[in-house]
């Protein structure tokens, strides 16, 4: 309603595609809140795979959400992840945020949603542990990152992109991630051994959705509603 469009990030993981699954359900009231015709579609990262790849972030939202509901194709700005050099396909996406931004009527590259989720090391998008993005910010809003302990190349967007969305959105469920919960909100900070500290950053930009298994190990008082 405030600017004509709304660009939003995507990520993967079990979590967000529960999400999706709920905001493509044809039967549930969501779907039909959003004006999917005005909605552009990124993503924060992606591994180094076809879409059709069981691994791909983008094959997961496409099957989940995007197949189900009105986005204009034209508007659905996934990774290349399928390029052989994870460094073409960063800077392919960094070409995809100019363009699909101004498609979008946006004379800058602010997310008005970005959507995370959060690893058991702590990560957000493919930024981990001990990376050089958090060492040596990069120039531009997309990146390829090669992470030793998966012994593989990601794409992801960089700090600097995440950080000033004008609203980001934390979704984490269950107790694998709780010690990663409570480092990233409440631990001493240490950014390069917990990436996701970077949030604070945003303050009260920030929003946390957790279930009581993630949030088990905060020792502030949290939300008594059930879930």
């Amino acid at each position: 309603d405030a600017r004509g469009s709304a660009v939003v990030s995507l990520t993967g993981g079990s979590t967000p595609r529960r999400l999706y699954t709920l905001l493509g359900d044809a039967e549930h009231g969501w779907r039909q809140r959003v004006d999917w015709t005005g909605v552009h579609l990124f993503w924060g990262d992606e591994r180094h795979v076809p879409p059709d790849h069981p691994e791909s972030n983008y094959g997961m939202a496409r099957e989940a959400l995007v197949r189900h509901v009105p986005v204009p194709p034209a508007q659905v700005h996934g990774m290349q992840g399928e390029l052989a050099d994870a460094h073409a396909a960063a800077a392919s996406y960094e070409r995809e945020l100019r363009e699909g931004f101004a498609a979008a009527g946006r004379s800058d590259m602010t997310f008005d949603v970005m959507l995370l989720g959060l690893g058991e090391d702590a990560h957000i998008a493919s930024i981990f542990p001990g990376s050089h993005l958090l060492s040596r910010p990069a120039g531009t809003r997309a990146a390829a990152v090669w992470a030793p302990h998966l012994g593989a190349w990601r794409i992801t967007l960089t700090p600097a992109a995440l950080l000033d969305a004008r609203a980001i959105v934390m979704v984490v469920a269950g107790t694998a991630k709780a010690n990663a919960i409570r480092a990233a909100i409440e631990d001493a900070e240490d950014v390069p051994r917990f990436p996701a500290q970077l949030l604070r950053a945003a303050a009260d930009r920030v929003t946390w959705i957790l279930d009581r298994a993630a949030a088990a190990q905060l020792q502030r008082p949290t939300d008594p509603r059930p879930g």
